[in-house]
């Protein structure tokens, strides 16, 4: 080969050469400029990401609070009601009770009665035998008559035991003997 062959031959493939290491490192600063890229913008989503979640965060606990103050109110107010539901039992105990007094005192027959009966046992105390005979079948004659009473008012047998103060049996037996005698 002649020496211009030789030179140019030598100077196309040091071009080539030069040529391709130019490529080689061009493609490897555009690889690192890509990867750069890709990061900042990996970057900038995360710190997006990271402002919105903390936002959501933010109002999540604003409605975790406001959550928490509506139940305090919410106890508040059961807690208020329930004090005012046994406020009003105990009142209508109270008004029943009163009730059922005043149906008592204010029944005077019934009052009578029982001013008769306690004469009848000052009389027993103090008078004589014959008396107490007619003052056991008047105060007998007295109970069976608010037996009686209390049966048509509608009372139970053990009411009107627990209200005259005398065994249920007796009073069972009063009511057995009127019913009979009907």
């Amino acid at each position: 080969m002649d020496p211009i062959t030789l030179f140019v031959v030598a100077g196309t493939i040091a071009t080539v050469t030069f040529s391709w290491a130019n490529f080689l490192i061009n493609a490897k600063s555009k690889k690192e400029e890509d990867l750069d890229e890709a990061e900042q913008r990996i970057l900038e989503l995360m710190g997006r990401f990271k402002y919105v979640s903390n936002l959501r965060l933010e109002m999540l606990d604003k409605k975790i609070e406001e959550v928490k103050r509506v139940i305090r109110e919410a106890n508040e107010v059961y807690s208020t009601l329930t004090v005012k539901i046994t406020d009003l039992m105990r009142l209508k105990e109270n008004f029943i009770n009163v009730e059922e007094e005043l149906m008592d005192t204010s029944d005077f027959s019934g009052k009578k009665k029982a001013l008769e009966v306690q004469k009848v046992d000052k009389e027993i105390v103090e008078g004589s035998d014959e008396s107490r005979d007619e003052n056991d079948n008047i105060i007998e004659t007295n109970i069976e008559k608010r037996i009686l009473s209390l049966y048509d008012e509608g009372y139970t047998d053990v009411e009107i035991a627990k209200k005259l103060g005398i065994g249920v049996g007796e009073v069972q037996l009063m009511i057995g003997l009127f019913r009979r005698g009907r």
